[in-house]
């Protein structure tokens, strides 16, 4: 296992794991994406856990510092916390969050770098809490091209309901994970999360398991046949 240097828009530090040379392309390229407050390589041991040949896992850290070290993707005060989705529309006064459009933009300008200098064959987003908030808000997106979206402990934003009427030609197949006694992001969130995209005609693996917030092994199990399963992503209706 090799690291390699990110390949990473500027406002992005990028932890590279690979199993492949340098000038390879093709394989699989997967984006982890850590939770709020965690350090930015937060999740470079999952990453490791599910590495295998022919891929490349790329850790980016959250743009904005948090208390002790740690990272976020946008802030949760009450004025830049963004709205959770609990039903197929948004509040009628609801307004784009400018942080969450600014990781948004970040994370697709890396899945853009991703595919032009390695031109994967597969490309995946798995994120948690937060994290996994961002990955189905991209993940949503078509310009993201992504083949696969893990969202492990978290929600759909209202800020992603107007991806989610709008698909693209190609969809990415999900696997949702959340812990029936979650204390910080409530069960009934990944509930949410999978009736939504089921009724707008997803692919979408659920998973409950008995625990809080964290990747159990089990989780780490279902990955790592969810990321690599050969499979063709869902056309659009």
């Amino acid at each position: 296992m090799s690291s390699q240097p990110p390949a990473a828009p500027d406002d992005l530090t990028v932890a590279v794991l690979s199993t492949m040379a340098p000038e390879e392309r093709g394989g699989h390229a997967v984006v982890l994406l850590h939770g709020w407050g965690a350090p930015g390589d937060d999740m470079v041991p999952l990453g490791r856990a599910l590495i295998r040949p022919g891929t490349r896992m790329f850790v980016p850290a959250g743009p904005l510092p948090e208390f002790g070290g740690g990272r976020a993707w946008w802030r949760l005060g009450p004025e830049e916390r963004p709205a959770w989705a609990w039903d197929d529309h948004a509040p009628a006064d609801h307004r784009p969050n400018d942080l969450v459009t600014a990781a948004r933009e970040a994370v697709l300008a890396l899945l853009a770098t991703v595919r032009d200098r390695y031109a994967p064959d597969t490309v995946a987003l798995v994120g948690f809490s937060q994290g996994a908030m961002l990955a189905h808000d991209v993940g949503l997106r078509a310009e993201a091209g992504v083949d696969r979206v893990a969202a492990l402990s978290g929600v759909v934003l209202a800020d992603s309901l107007a991806a989610l009427h709008s698909p693209g030609p190609r969809r990415p197949a999900f696997l949702v994970a959340h812990g029936r006694d979650d204390e910080q992001v409530p069960f009934v969130g990944g509930e949410q999360a999978r009736s939504l995209l089921d009724r707008h005609g997803y692919d979408v693996t659920w998973l409950p398991f008995d625990g809080g917030h964290d990747i159990p092994g089990e989780v780490i199990g279902a990955l790592d046949g969810f990321l690599f399963e050969e499979r063709e992503p869902a056309a659009r209706d």
